[in-house]
């Protein structure tokens, strides 16, 4: 650690440092972390917890490799949660592109966004995931990322048919202690208010299915992606992400 941050800079981009703290958090907190599949000779990993006497809790990061405070904020906020850990379902999944992870890459090793293909033409990861996924209810699902032209702080919210309200605007604001929120009116081509992008349902890349929409389908009450601006120094990005984390989870527990 240095200056109080849980990694040094210069493994902000190593799988293996990364997982070795899940590993550690995994025996700490009784939570176990198994392996799902293996992809690009990497092994990909779920934290899942052992509850399921309620609806549960949704939290992914490091699918798009070279986004990695989103992966490093899961690890740090989850770190902090070792008795609500064992009173509340978790689905926890630190890091799905770990290839990508390490070499600092959006895509897989086959040059393949995962974000894309999470209902048709499903990769390896994907095809895990949902299958641990299945028949299982989400109250709240998460998903970290980061925007490397993003001017601060956003987030999207994926409708689940319910009235909206002020929530995503209070985790950004939750974010906006650290960093600015970025208040373009477009963002990703995608109309955008106070940082909030609500895209429709079948509002779709054209690339493919994103795991916000997996999850819509799948009947999560309530998602959001975050996004925290590249540009900016890693250890802030994290600790954004703490931040929002926290709200978002907070509000619900």
């Amino acid at each position: 650690m240095v200056d109080g941050t849980i990694f040094e800079y210069k493994a902000a981009h190593d799988y293996f440092v990364l997982i070795s703290r899940w590993k550690r958090l995994a025996r700490l907190s009784g939570v176990p972390l198994k392996k799902i599949c293996e992809a690009d000779g990497y092994p990909v990993y779920g934290f899942i917890s052992e509850v399921f006497d309620s609806r549960g809790i949704y939290l992914s990061s490091g699918i798009h490799g070279d986004e990695p405070a989103g992966a490093w904020a899961l690890l740090e906020w989850t770190e902090s949660k070792m008795e609500l850990l064992r009173l509340r379902p978790f689905f926890i999944f630190p890091c799905l592109n770990p290839w990508g992870f390490n070499e600092n890459s959006r895509c897989d090793r086959q040059n393949i966004d995962l974000n894309r293909r999470w209902l048709n033409s499903k990769t390896i990861t994907t095809k895990a995931v949902s299958e641990k996924m299945e028949n299982l209810r989400v109250l709240l699902a998460v998903n970290l990322h980061e925007d490397y032209d993003a001017n601060g702080i956003y987030l999207y919210e994926a409708s689940a048919g319910k009235k909206r309200d002020c929530f995503a605007n209070e985790i950004l604001n939750a974010g906006k202690e650290l960093m600015p929120i970025d208040t373009r009116k477009k963002i990703e081509g995608r109309w955008s208010r106070d940082g909030v992008i609500r895209p429709h349902a079948n509002s779709l890349p054209k690339e493919g299915t994103p795991e916000a929409v997996f999850l819509q389908k799948q009947g999560a009450e309530r998602i959001f992606v975050f996004e925290t601006p590249s540009e900016y120094d890693l250890h802030l990005r994290v600790k954004t992400q703490v931040n929002m984390l926290e709200r978002a989870v907070s509000e619900i527990l």
